[in-house]
């Protein structure tokens, strides 16, 4: 029970702090104990050179460690492995030959000195010309983490890229122009600005185009609503569960993601509240903007899905598909006979999902997969 409201309790600083650079060093020291490390660093470059590098270290004086950042960090000979497995979490230490490593100045200068031996490694963020790497570091006394601390950084790691992807964003729109309104409609989902009763302080123009596209979704009356009236009231409860869970009076159940269909339009949605922890500014409304409430059509969810775990995992075009029917709770029997392939096909393709995500059991496999999709089953 300790472990799972310390995760809840992540998840809801992630999305409060990846936004305020000056709170990085403490999240990622949260972070970090939470898998059982001792040094973590979190490190944001830009792709293209174009701008400087933003990092945290936290568990170890920062001005020793930007020596090791400015000086030594390209020379790392265990980024090329930790770069090739974007969305994984891996010991970095196993991409390197461990009697070579120890024979490099790196390591007799930085690693060994620091206390640094065993890292647990994610890069997890490629988006807006940014790249993101978390790094949680124990020394050679602690011992390699195991396979149940990864587990828990692998839990994380869906959460700080979608929170970094929309940092790169924001901040790139923020280059752009310093007006919130104009950053919001860069994104492609819909998302509305609303307070506590669903009042909307701000909409943007994916959510003008589809509250005119009659599929269900109303904007009318300064107010964010659902003709169809069952949907209109669990949006509205969810709103309430998520404001509640932000300020620790609640623990949060469906408010994070929710699907839902429109009886009267027949239209799928995928719904994700997220509270504000600071009032936007920009808005041009008067309106107190307490809630991002974010929606996206859930018509082509399995084909985009699919499309994500390809990608995610390295997957072939059936290997993906299976993946996510797997992932949405289908017998390996049903996807065989809604393919037309014969079960030996689908077992060697759930063979080979098992070794390209590192599981070993169809709920591991389960989990793993669900993590990469983010999404909500219900």
């Amino acid at each position: 029970m300790q472990d799972v409201e310390a995760y809840s309790h992540l998840v809801g600083s992630i999305y409060d702090r990846v936004g305020q650079p000056e709170e990085w060093s403490a999240l990622l020291g949260d972070l970090t104990n939470f898998v059982g490390g001792r040094v973590g660093q979190l490190a944001v470059f830009s792709l293209d050179g174009s701008r400087k590098p933003m990092w945290a270290v936290s568990g170890f004086d920062r001005t020793q460690y930007r020596t090791f950042l400015y000086r030594h960090a390209t020379e790392d000979p265990r980024l090329p492995y930790i770069l090739s497995n974007q969305g994984k979490v891996i010991r970095a230490e196993e991409g390197v030959d461990p009697v070579q490593f120890r024979e490099t100045a790196l390591f007799k200068e930085v690693v060994r000195p620091f206390g640094i031996e065993h890292s647990l490694v994610s890069y997890f963020a490629k988006e807006a010309d940014v790249m993101a790497t978390l790094a949680a570091m124990r020394d050679e006394e602690a011992g390699p983490f195991r396979s149940v601390e990864a587990r828990r950084l692998a839990m994380l790691v869906p959460h700080l890229r979608r929170a970094f992807e929309f940092y790169a964003l924001m901040r790139q729109a923020s280059e752009r122009s310093s007006d919130l309104a104009a950053a919001l409609d860069l994104l492609d989902a819909a998302v509305i600005l609303t307070d506590s009763r669903l009042r909307v302080a701000h909409a943007n123009r994916a959510a003008e185009e589809l509250a005119k596209s009659r599929t269900g979704l109303s904007l009318d009356r300064g107010s964010l609503a659902l003709r169809d009236g069952q949907c209109s009231r669990r949006i509205a409860q969810a709103a309430s569960e998520a404001l509640a869970a932000a300020t620790g009076h609640v623990k949060i159940t469906q408010a994070e993601h929710i699907a839902i269909t429109c009886a009267e339009s027949g239209t799928p949605f995928r719904v994700s509240l997220h509270p504000l922890s600071k009032r936007p500014s920009g808005t041009g409304t008067r309106v107190k903007a307490e809630l991002a409430v974010v929606i996206r059509s859930g018509g082509n969810k399995s084909q985009d899905g699919a499309v994500r775990l390809q990608s995610l995992f390295g997957l072939t075009s059936a290997e993906a598909i299976l993946a996510h029917a797997v992932a949405s709770g289908r017998s390996l029997d049903a996807h065989a006979r809604e393919r037309g392939i014969a079960i030996s096909t689908v077992r060697t393709q759930l063979r080979a999902l098992f070794a390209k995500t590192e599981t070993h059991r169809q709920g591991e496999l389960v989990a793993r997969l669900r993590e990469g999709l983010d999404i909500s089953l219900n």
